[in-house]
């Protein structure tokens, strides 16, 4: 299958890429965060390693019998890229210092707008008081430092409104691609077939008899999706270890030692005479 001839290589070169990037997790972990970009950085690496390992999952060796489900792989490499996406905006972005505390007070909003959104569907008599008190304070919170921030108070009326409400992500996502060296292009494009996959849209059904994709069998057409999707996902790991090893350099170098403790085999005890 000329497919497979891009999956095999496209596979091989991803598993390189995720064994980088837990060499580089594993160093990075144990060393205290200076700053919050530092440790944000820490949490969504992490996220970004866990991912591309369930890309991995999903991304098995072709054999005749072998369970076959682009979607599922579209689905967690879109994941990755919006996971790459704020690790950049929160942790890499180098914006001045009022900017970077603002990206944490916005992050911090959009949780709180996120919950208070999901919660909403249970409808308030479910909160007990306490609950709401508290949640009140945290609110006062985030709004207080949000007007002292000068980066924040400078912005239209209209968008620290919408900021303040933390619904949405608080970026936009061609404002943040614009400022990595991603192909914003070939990024917009493959994200968005990704998301006809993951939101199951007309893309992802319609001729697939024709085709004979999607019916979880080894195809030539999933086979192809797949190697893109390997890809797609490798170039995102590697701008991911590249950043990550920039806000920790030290962390490659204790990761293989760590690696190589661990794998190491013990060796046969001596014992020594007492004189």
């Amino acid at each position: 299958m000329k497919a497979e001839a891009m999956y095999v290589p496209a596979r091989a070169a991803f598993g390189k890429l995720v064994s980088a990037a837990e060499v580089v997790s594993v160093g990075a972990s144990g060393i205290p965060s200076p700053t919050p970009q530092h440790y944000w950085a820490s949490v969504l690496f992490t996220r970004l390693v866990v991912t591309a390992k369930s890309i991995q999952t999903l991304t098995p060796t072709m054999g005749p019998n072998t369970h076959v489900d682009f979607s599922a792989v579209a689905s967690i490499a879109r994941n990755l890229a919006e996971c790459y996406l704020f690790f950049f905006f929160l942790c890499i972005d180098d914006v001045p210092q009022d900017q970077k505390d603002a990206r944490i007070i916005l992050l911090n909003l959009h949780d709180d707008g996120s919950r208070a959104k999901l919660f909403a569907e249970l409808g308030e008599e479910e909160m007990d008081e306490e609950t709401r008190a508290l949640r009140n304070v945290v609110r006062t919170d985030l709004e207080t430092r949000f007007a002292a921030n000068p980066y924040l108070a400078a912005l239209s009326e209209k968008r620290r409104r919408e900021l303040l409400k933390g619904e949405k992500t608080p970026f936009v996502q061609d404002d943040v691609i614009d400022r990595t060296d991603l192909d914003k292009k070939g990024f917009r494009f493959f994200y968005r077939f990704l998301s006809n996959h993951t939101h199951t849209g007309p893309v992802a059904f319609y001729r697939m008899s024709e085709h004979g994709r999607g019916a979880g069998f080894r195809n030539e057409k999933d086979t192809f999706y797949m190697a893109s999707a390997l890809d797609f996902a490798a170039m995102l790991m590697t701008r991911a270890i590249r950043d990550m090893s920039g806000l920790f350099p030290e962390a490659e170098e204790r990761g293989r030692k760590a690696r190589s403790v661990k794998i190491r085999k013990p060796g046969k005890k001596v014992l020594r005479r007492r004189r």
